[in-house]
């Protein structure tokens, strides 16, 4: 693989020198908003951040971070979050539920297989710098955007809590109360896809008063295709709508006041999962592989873009709020800004189909809505020598939550078939609570079918309601056979049955909890220029987080699928429904900050190093829902970076190269881990070290290339597992590296102005990625070797090939070439251009028998217009 991965790499960097060696030079367009053009003609735009919180030119940046312009964006074809990652070095983004809810991933930190709407992400994601708690939202307001800037690694003081991984911070286009001016961007694609974008202004009053308006429309059939008969139809469609209203007073040169209202929608038919079977044949519990020949199909087997589910639910996300930014220069060196956002988002998810299968054997309904409020208020002064940044902040995010689990489903018609009344239940909860008897051969392994009393009823729990005989007798035929379609018809399920066990019941439930963070804290940042070269940062901050876990309940349904029956949290049998939900609350206070030296070598060559530390708020593992005891904190994380860089500018500032090396110390990762038909959230600590490369070279005045190149070493080390500690994980992870955590990624990418006589226009762009290889939770190959064989003792895999052998590296290829004439302008344009086949999110699901997959978005091409006024 690295040796394939290097002849890639030579071969696309070759063909982009080779390009840049044929083509004549002559004068560069002035970039967007966010990128302004450089004084030297000739050279590589000049970039404006406020990574810092003041206007810095991206080079004089003591730290790893990236920005992207408006245009750039546009030209290049970035539409939504996922685009980023082929454009942003260390950047992963995926997801288990389409664009709705993107994971965003920096350097190795991310929120890894986590799927709960109501989990924070380590990345923190901020729009005109508020930040955005809710994930299900992370990906509605990406068009009209000025700039979007990324910083690596811990962002503990000027953004706070939840930015362990790093921040990404988008700007959207404000007005700038000058001339009227808009723009209109129509758009058709394959999977017959229609896009339109836009916005207009105007000034209502010269200098002083100005609106903006914008907005995003996208609609689309999907390019996946459920093929089950009675269930046909097109799934991951696209269905989006979006507007901005934007609101610009600056009464006072020195008073700036910026309103934001804005709302968005998201309601597309969601993809169904790719399950991989991990029992024999590639089968699942219940005998079905999608790679089997296919009956209801004439016996062909499932196209790639196809699918066989029973059921298909809408992926719904819904954001809609309020922001206000004013800044106050109250003299030439001392300002007051003040930041203040609200916003609600809804998360639809009902029901979602997660066997990937014909037959009802798992699926679960995810609703969520949030408030939140985040108010920022910041003072700065600057002279000469220093630059100071205090602030005082405060945020509450608050996350309701009601699931509907509902697993085994297809066992219902077969046992209402059979005679069991509607009012009957003995579902599969093996919990403490729940479990009342046991086989004796559970308790005694010496015992066999055709041993007497092997199947014997031990009761451990005279308060249960499972009588669980049946369905461990189920789990050992499927362990010692490996068998699909549950293993039914051999000898231990027999033996019960002949025994009298009853047979267990799907679990259908109801499972209600919210989750509030109110957070506050005090902040300063102190930059000192000590000499003409020599600059010396240091910031901290004081942070008080609340979490609050509250209205807990879960209870299940009869197997009639209407009747409760038994509270499971709190625990009641039979079902009481007055009994008062579970509250937990936890707090934590937590100091971080960082310590930055830079040293300017000379003119355009900087160098620095720096200490940081990053924290992440601890959580409750909400997503449980089968017991209290399932119910625990997980404590916060935090992470002590060390990073040195160097970002230089060469040959007249035609030639960008910034290197960043880093080493992080971390503790208490929050990972995920699913036992038996159950979520838990786990923690565990280790160390990460790597490198990154950025280079961007204006070969000629037509000719422009960029180029960047990872390198991740992570690895957990110094755990034990507890089994009196609930977030302790359950199976070894000392020595695995962080899921999610590619050891090589790299992109290059060229843009060519192949026609430029200063009316007619006409650019190629053209760009390659690679994202190596990686693993999709934290326990890599499961103590499988080979990787796609029964550990030892055991006949059936513990995880499928999927998930144990590690998610293959991939290339992914995009290409877009443009006209422009005036003010309009044609571009033709294709993402995956080689439409690979690749995954981008997995999750074991064992209990079922299968891996949970979700595909990457095939090769999509299409047509779009622009036109400015």
């Amino acid at each position: 693989m690295v040796t394939a991965f290097r002849t890639n790499l030579l071969c696309a960097t070759a063909l982009s020198i080779a390009c840049a060696l044929a083509v004549p030079a002559h004068a560069q367009d002035a970039a967007s908003q966010g990128e302004k053009p450089e004084a030297q003609e000739g050279g590589l735009e000049t970039i404006v951040v406020t990574a810092q919180k003041r206007e810095q030119n991206l080079q004089d940046v003591p730290a790893a971070v990236s920005a992207i312009g408006g245009e750039t964006l546009r030209t290049r074809g970035i539409t939504e979050t996922s685009d980023l990652m082929g454009a942003i070095p260390s950047l992963q983004v995926t997801t288990p539920y389409g664009r709705t809810q993107p994971n965003f991933s920096l350097r190795g930190i991310s929120v890894a297989n986590e799927f709960s709407a109501s989990t924070a992400s380590p990345v923190g994601v901020y729009v005109d710098e508020v930040y955005q708690s809710f994930r299900a939202s992370h990906g509605l307001q990406l068009y009209d955007i000025d700039r979007v800037e990324v910083l690596r690694g811990p962002q503990g003081t000027l953004y706070g809590r939840n930015t362990t991984g790093g921040a990404i911070s988008f700007f959207t286009r404000k007005p700038d109360l000058g001339e009227a001016n808009g723009y209109l961007t129509a758009g058709y694609a394959n999977y017959d896809t229609f896009t339109v974008q836009g916005a207009a202004e105007a000034t209502l009053v010269p200098d002083i008063l100005g609106v903006r308006v914008a907005g995003t429309f996208a609609k689309g059939d999907g390019w996946q295709r459920n093929v089950l008969p009675g269930n046909e139809r097109d799934l991951g469609t696209t269905d989006t709508i979006g507007g901005r209203i934007s609101i610009r007073f600056r009464p006072d040169p020195d008073l700036d006041i910026n309103l934001k209202l804005y709302a968005a929608k998201d309601d597309p038919w969601g993809t169904a999962p790719y399950a991989g079977g991990q029992l024999a044949g590639g089968q699942d519990a219940l005998g079905y592989s999608r790679y089997d020949p296919q009956p209801f199909l004439g016996g062909r087997l499932l196209r790639d873009n196809e699918v066989a589910v029973d059921r298909v639910g809408k992926n719904i996300s819904k954001s809609k709020g309020i922001a206000l930014n004013i800044k106050w220069d109250v003299s030439d060196q001392f300002s007051v800004t003040s930041i203040t956002g609200y916003d609600t988002g809804d998360y639809i998810n009902n029901p979602d189909d997660c066997d990937g299968g014909p037959a009802d054997l798992c699926s679960i309904g995810y609703t969520s809505t949030s408030k939140n409020f985040n108010q920022d208020l910041r003072f700065s002064y600057s002279n000469d020598r220093l630059d100071i940044i205090a602030g005082l902040y405060y945020g509450r995010d608050k996350v309701k939550t009601v699931n509907y689990p509902d697993f085994f489903g297809a066992l219902r018609p077969l046992l209402l078939g059979a005679g069991l009344p509607g009012s009957y239940n003995n579902a599969a909860i093996g919990t403490p609570d729940a479990i009342r008897y046991i086989p004796a051969f559970a308790a005694n392994p010496a015992l066999g079918p055709g041993d007497a009393g092997f199947c014997d009823a031990i009761e451990i729990n005279p308060n249960g309601f499972l009588d669980a005989r049946s369905l461990i007798a189920l789990q050992t035929d499927i362990a010692i056979n490996n068998t699909g379609n549950g293993g039914m018809g051999g000898s231990f399920s027999a033996g019960c049955a002949g025994a009298g066990a009853p047979p267990f019941t799907p679990i259908l439930g109801e499972q209600r909890f919210d989750v509030s963070r109110p957070s506050k804290a005090i902040y300063g940042d102190v930059t000192w220029k000590a000499t003409e070269r020599l600059t010396v940062a240091v910031g901290a901050r004081y942070t008080q987080d609340k979490v609050n876990y509250l209205n807990g309940s879960t209870f299940l349904y009869a197997l009639d699928g209407t009747t409760p029956v038994v509270n499971l949290i709190p625990y009641s049998n039979p079902y009481n429904p007055n009994l008062a939900p579970l509250e937990q609350r936890e707090k934590a206070n937590r100091l971080t900050g960082r310590i930055n030296v830079s040293y300017e070598f000379a003119d355009d060559i900087m160098g620095y190093l720096q200490y940081s530390r990053g924290y992440r708020s601890g959580s409750f593992n909400g997503l449980a829902y089968q017991g209290v005891n399932q119910v625990y904190y997980i404590q916060p994380e935090k992470v002590n970076a060390y990073e040195a860089g160097l970002k230089t500018r060469l040959f007249d500032r035609r030639v960008q190269l910034n290197l960043a090396g880093f080493y992080y110390e971390y503790s208490n990762h929050q990972v995920t881990q699913v036992v038996g038909a159950t979520t838990f959230t786990r923690s565990a600590n280790g160390r990460l070290f790597g490198g990154e490369a950025e280079l961007a070279w204006q070969v000629a005045d037509t000719l422009r290339f960029d180029a960047s190149l990872g390198y991740l070493n992570s690895k957990y080390k110094g755990n034990v597992i507890d089994p009196a500690n609930p977030a302790s994980p359950t199976l070894n992870v000392n020595g695995n590296p962080f899921p999610n955590a590619p050891e090589v990624t790299f992109q290059a990418g060229f843009d060519w102005d192949m026609i430029d006589d200063g009316t007619n226009k006409l650019t190629l762009r053209g760009d390659a990625s690679y994202m190596g290889k990686y693993y999709f939770d934290p326990f890599k190959n499961y103590g499988q070797t080979p990787c796609d064989t029964p550990p030892a003792g055991s006949n059936i895999t513990l995880a499928g090939k999927a998930i144990t052998c590690a998610n293959p590296g991939y290339w992914l290829a995009n290409a877009r070439l443009t006209y422009a004439h005036d003010n309009m302008s044609v571009s033709l344009w294709a993402k995956n251009l080689f439409d690979k086949y690749y995954y981008t999110y997995g999750l074991n699901l064992n209990v079922f028998g299968y891996d949970y997959l979700n595909r990457g978005m095939p090769r999509t091409y299409g047509v779009e217009a622009t036109v400015k006024f």
